[in-house]
């Protein structure tokens, strides 16, 4: 008889255990739950892609950083074609800042607190002397869940894990982009991919 008691014991212990694990899982509360090895969204491996709810057009919000420099695509060419899409777009400007990298990366903070569905950052340009802190701004992004899209980068982080796709809109494929198709996706469509997590290119093609 003691000796089936501890056993219902270690059992009820055990059931709590993995039900707590759980819960934090859920809630975030676990540095675990953070996808390891991938971005968030970026699932163009599709033997890692599982069943899951899509996410509701009209749910959707989309936090976009504005351009650095002078982009292939202006901010309002993009804001006005997400808005033909009829998406929520929420716009952080990086213009008239003493510091427009440090404007675009609490931007970035900002959304992923905000919880948007997707980041969007036009012309991001990594440099030597921004590499670390993009990537802490990146990876705030991706602890929080939100998957990060690339507008025409002109040099995106060395590390891919910390955003989901590169969408070329403007410019040529890079040398690094070599392998992207030909063949165009609108941009509602490469967007839906990656806040969905269904299996997508690194690279796509925005017509």
């Amino acid at each position: 008889m003691t000796h089936l008691l501890r056993h219902q014991r270690s059992v009820r212990r055990n059931t709590a255990a993995c039900v707590l694990a759980v819960v934090l899982c859920m809630t975030g509360a676990l540095a675990g739950c953070t996808p390891r090895g991938v971005a968030v969204g970026n699932s163009h491996d599709s033997s890692s892609n599982v069943s899951h709810d899509s996410v509701d057009r009209q749910d959707i919000v989309i936090g976009v950083v504005g351009a650095l420099g002078n982009p292939p695509v202006a901010d309002t060419t993009v804001l006005n074609d997400l808005a033909k899409a009829k998406l929520d777009a929420r716009f952080a400007s990086t213009t008239d800042n003493a510091d427009a990298t440090q404007a675009a990366q609490q931007a970035v903070r900002d959304w992923a607190s905000q919880r948007v569905s997707v980041i969007l950052i036009n012309a991001l340009d990594v440099t030597d002397a921004t590499a670390s802190s993009w990537h802490d701004a990146l990876n705030e992004a991706r602890n929080a869940g939100i998957p990060v899209a690339l507008l025409d980068p002109s040099n995106p982080p060395q590390d891919t894990t910390l955003y989901a796709a590169v969408l070329r809109m403007g410019t040529k494929p890079a040398d690094s982009d070599a392998d992207v198709s030909s063949s165009t996706v609108g941009f509602d469509a490469a967007l839906s991919a990656i806040i969905n997590d269904n299996p997508h290119p690194a690279t796509m093609r925005i017509g």
